[in-house]
Order: C-alpha cells, then structure tokens, then sequence
C-alpha cells in the first residue's frame, strides 16, 4: 500500500510540475519597452458567433460594439484597416469618435454585382469621411485568389481613383504577385503588399520570419523601384498547426510582433498588424490557425502581445488538473490488487504520461473545433482512446499477455488515424496533427502485440490498409518536409500502426491484392490529372478571368462550388453505402472510384471512410 500510494504521489507530483514548467516557467518575460503604439492594425467587427457570409441571412453589426471595439483599439494604435464596406457603414464615424484614422477596403470578389456595390459604398464613405481616411485599398489578394483577372483589376482602380482624386489608392497583395504584376503599381499612389512568414509557400519559422520579412521588403522595393511600400499585413498567429518549422503559439506571436514592431521603427516602415481580435469564422476556409491572428481573442481578452509576461498555457492550472483527476480515477484500479514493484513503476509511468497527452489532446480539441461535426469527431477519437488508456492500465494491473486490448478498438484506431492521415495527406494545409491522442494507442499496441503480431492473422483488408497507410504518409512527409516536428511524430505513430497491420497480415502476398492496387493505382492517377490539369490549373483560371461565359468555365466553376460544399464527399459516402447492401463487385468498384476522386479533389474526409468501406468490401469478397 505505501507503495502504491508514493508512486501515485510521484505521478502527481510530475503532473504539477510538468504544467508549472510549461505555464509558468517556459515563458516569454514582459518587455514593456517594446513600443507604445501600432501604427495600424487590421479590424473585422465580427463576435465570436458571428462572420461576413451571414450578411446575406440579415446579419446586422452592432454599432455598440463596434464603438467598445474602437475604444479598446484606440489605446493601441491611431489607424485601423477594414476589408469591406457594404454592412459596415457605421465603422468611420465611430472612428472619429474614438480618433483612429482608417485604411479603407473594398472587398473585390468574383461576383461583379457585388463588387460594384461595394465599390461604389467605398467612394461614397471615403467621400463624406476625408478627415479620416489616409487612403482606400481596392481589393485584398485578389489575384491571388484568382477572382478577377490583372485587367479588370486595373479598371476598378482606375475608377476609384477617378471618383476619389484627393485621396490616396492602393491595392494589398501577398508580395509575390506585385512582382508578378508590377503594371498595378502604375494605377496606385503606394505599394500594399502583405509579408506573412507563416504562410509562405516555403514558411519561415520564427527565428528565421523577421530577417525574411526585411529581405522581401527590400527585394520588392528594389524591383519595382518603390520606395513608397505599406506591409499591408503581417503578423503571426497564436494557435493553429505547424507548417514546416512554423510553429503558432502566443509567445511566437508575442515575440514576432515585438521584434518586427521594433524593426519597423529602426528603419521608418509603413505597415500594418493582421489582427485586432481573434475571428473563429476564418477557420472555415483556413483551418484553426485561420482564426487565431488577433491581438485580443475571440471574447477582446488580452493576449498580452504588446507587453507583459506570455504563456503558451495560460489556463495551465485547469490543465493540471484534469491530468491529477486522471492520474487519480486510474489509479483507483490499483485498489485491492497485489502487483510487483516493477509494474507498480511501469503503472505510474503509463498513467502519468496517458494522462498528459489526453488533456494536451482536450486542449488542442478545445481549441480548433468549432462546428458540431468537428466536436462529435473529437469526441469520437477521445471516446476510444480513453478505452485503450483504460485497458492498457488494465493489463499492466492483472498482469495478461493475452486479450490485453480488444482488437475492436485496434481497428477503431487504426481507421480513425488512416482517416485523419489521408486528410493530412491530400487536403493538410489546414489540419492539425492529432499527436496526442494517437501517441497514446501507438504505444498501447506496439507494447500489447509486442511478441504476437504474428498471431494476430489479419487478411487481405488489414494488408491494404498498412500500404495506404505508408502512401499516404509518404505523400505527407513530402508536403511538411523533415523539419515539421508535429509532422514527424504523426508519421512516427502512422509507421507503428502499419508495422503491425503489415506484420499482422505477413501470410497474405502482394499478389493477392494486386488487381485491387491497380484499380487504385489507375484511379488515383486519373484524378490527380484532372486536378492539376484542369481543376486547379492557374492557366484555366486566368482565362476564365477573362471569359468567364464558355463552356470550360462553367464546367469548371460548376466542380469549384461542387467541391467547395463537400457534395463529392457526400456523394462517395452515399455511393459507399449503397455498395455495402448490394455487395456487387461492379457497384463496390465504381463505389471506389467515386471516392478516390473525392479524397484527390480535396473532400477527404467522407471520401477516405467510403474509401475503406470499398476496401472491405472488395477484400472480403468470397473469390
């Protein structure tokens, strides 16, 4: 009993300190001296619940809050950015009252109709507001997304200023594609271009990011011979995946802002901070990261950006103690049972380390859902692994070499992760690497089936799945590269589980399964050529730009929205299951190539479950 109750005391004892270093120690210091102010910083008057694609179901701003958020603002800086100006009509006034200068934007999209609307509220404002706005932006990476071609961007310019001659106009880019087109600069007072480390396409971790930043500005200062430049956006954000070595955490972000604020100061930039407050409807479009740039949350809380000490685990009390509640529920099964020193050790090690990764894996969880779907594939995956925690503890308690783990929640597992990791791999830009919580199984069941893989007499399906497995962690590790370290422990975890599917399955030859790896060998080539061929072919885009009313156009901007609303997914999944009553070779095989098409074309998440259920099925079919 002393035993049991020293080494719950120890396991105790490591959880609080392992939160104490974490949330408490590892800490970025104040630095009051930083700077006092912001010369502007980029605001969207959106709560928590609230984003601009509910304007259209009459979503209307509350100037109430909009003047706390100015208020609160106009103690940080004198100028704030907008994007948009149809629904937002009220921002300027406000501003004066609360003396903040604007950068005024008219959002440009594809939808011409809206465009004009918005361009003509935007001379009206910046008309009846000249004391305020230091100049108008028409567009915001417009060309980077593809909505409207160079030409037609030239024209809108052209009629902005036209109408708005006493007050400047410009238009904001990510930096490459004022390069890319330099004639722009020619229909503007000033070049606007953004400088986001994070999001390049080779990102910059965070000692690397300034020196970056520096050398862009001057490179694009030297090329278009503009000395004239406003960083329209930079900055960095404070939750989200890691992206190469680009790792988002609030101190990253505190110390990205302090040292590039100083920077810009040394050497008399123009610029712009991306953003006031924290907008959750980003992460639609740019995953969790998308949602976490603010300088303030999603509830205007401070995150300490300008000044004062930084944690990367703030509530890092409330995370201790869910860990110690673990530690404590589990170790409840010691109750009553007679086990030796050497499990009694291997007990509390397991039960410290489970109980960390879960509540680092809660957190995480806490922090990127945000959809009901999101919150019951969370709970879903937390729901199992509680289950292989349980057990493992169980086994190490009664000391079983046999049915340590039941093999329905190795399955459940392995599925949930090749799921996970087919999305990472086909469609990972925006999704986090679940580490956490899948740390937890690798180990369970490389430890349970340490010495009986061989026994386990997996077949034809667990044979397919350790090769979709190794493929689509190999297409992973070529998209993150080896300096992800989030990316190289999933793929540690991936390689456990198709290790022991592989090995599980070693009476089952290559050659059993050959006719099904060329179907999705042929299929998967097929759609790779559609998708870079035709669906995001940048050649095709510009020439819809231009011509937006032929045939390819549509066909194409038909796929876009078909893609956009995940309807492919939920084709493959209906198709899937209409495959699985029928259980007919032709309906499974044209079953498995609808869903290699979704989880290519970027709807991977129902097209990776209707995936597997193809694979069951055809590798389960009497021959």
């Amino acid at each position: 009993m002393t035993k049991k109750l020293l080494l719950t005391l120890s396991s105790v004892i490591a959880a609080v300190l392992f939160w104490y270093y974490f949330g408490a120690v590892s800490i970025l210091k104040d630095d009051t001296s930083s700077f006092s102010k912001l010369q502007c910083v980029s605001y969207a008057p959106f709560a928590k619940d609230e984003s601009p694609f509910l304007f259209d179901n009459g979503l209307v701003i509350s100037s109430n809050r909009v003047r706390e958020d100015l208020k609160l603002l106009s103690k940080y800086t004198d100028c704030i950015r907008t994007y948009s100006t149809v629904g937002l009509e009220m921002i300027p006034a406000i501003a004066r009252e609360n003396n903040l200068k604007m950068l005024m934007g008219a959002w440009v999209s594809k939808d011409k109709v809206q465009t004009k609307q918005e361009l003509d509220t935007l001379i009206k404002l910046a008309s009846e507001n000249q004391d305020i706005v230091k100049a108008v932006i028409v567009g915001n990476e417009v060309l980077l997304r593809g909505d409207t071609s160079d030409v037609q961007l030239l024209e809108y310019l052209k009629q902005v200023k036209a109408a708005l001659p006493n007050i400047k106009v410009t238009y904001a880019d990510v930096w490459e594609f004022w390069l890319k087109h330099p004639a722009i600069k020619e229909s503007t007072d000033f070049v606007t271009i953004h400088i986001l480390p994070y999001w390049e396409d080779e990102p910059m971790g965070i000692k690397r990011a300034i020196n970056h930043l520096a050398d862009v500005r001057g490179e694009v200062e030297s090329i278009l011979k503009d000395k004239n430049i406003l960083i329209g956006e930079t900055g960095w954000p404070s939750e989200g995946r890691m992206r190469e070595d680009a790792h988002p955490s609030k101190i990253n972000q505190a110390l990205f802002v302090r040292e590039f604020v100083q920077l810009a100061v040394k050497n008399n930039w123009d610029y712009n901070i991306i953003e006031a407050f924290d907008q959750p409807w980003k992460r639609v479009s740019e995953g969790a990261v998308g949602g976490f740039w603010g300088l303030f949350d999603k509830d205007r809380n401070d995150k300490n950006v300008f000044a004062g000490d930084v944690s990367n685990f703030p509530n890092y009390k409330y995370l201790a103690f869910g860990t110690l509640a673990l530690i404590l529920l589990f170790s409840f099964l010691l109750k009553n049972k007679e086990i030796s020193t050497k499990r009694l050790i291997a007990f509390s090690s397991v039960n410290t380390i489970f109980a960390i990764l879960f509540v680092l894996q809660i957190e995480q969880y806490n922090l990127t859902t945000r959809t009901f779907f999101e919150e019951i594939w969370a709970l879903l995956i937390l729901a199992v692994h509680i289950a292989i925690y349980y057990f493992f503890l169980l086994n190490i308690v009664k000391n079983k070499e046999n049915d340590s783990i039941p093999i329905s929640l190795f399955y459940s597992s392995a599925i949930l992760m090749l799921i996970t990791n087919i999305g990472l791999a086909f469609d990972g830009r925006y999704k986090n690497f679940e580490i956490y919580v899948f740390m937890i199984s690798a180990i369970s069941f490389l430890w349970a089936y340490r010495n009986k893989i061989s026994e386990l007499n997996f077949g034809k399906f667990e044979k397919v799945l350790s090769l979709l497995v190794i493929i689509s962690s190999a297409y992973t590790i070529y998209n993150e590269t080896i300096v992800n370290i989030f990316s190289n422990v999933w793929i540690i975890i991936t390689l456990v589980f198709a290790y022991i599917l592989n090995r599980g399955s070693k009476n089952i030859s290559f050659c059993q399964i050959r006719e099904l790896a060329i179907y999705i060998g042929i299929f998967f080539a097929a759609f790779l050529a559609l998708k870079y061929g035709f669906v995001d072919n940048k050649a095709i885009a510009t020439q819809c730009n231009l011509y937006a009313g032929t045939l390819t156009c549509k066909v194409k901007d038909f796929i876009g929205a078909f893609l956009y609303f995940g309807y492919l997914g939920i084709t493959a999944f209906v198709v899937a299951l209409i495959a699985l009553v029928l259980n007919k070779r032709t309906t499974t095989i044209i079953a498995l190539a609808v869903s290699s098409c979704a989880i290519v074309l970027s709807n991977p998440f129902l097209g990776s479950i209707a995936f597997i259920i193809c694979i069951y099925l055809l590798t389960n079919k009497k021959d």
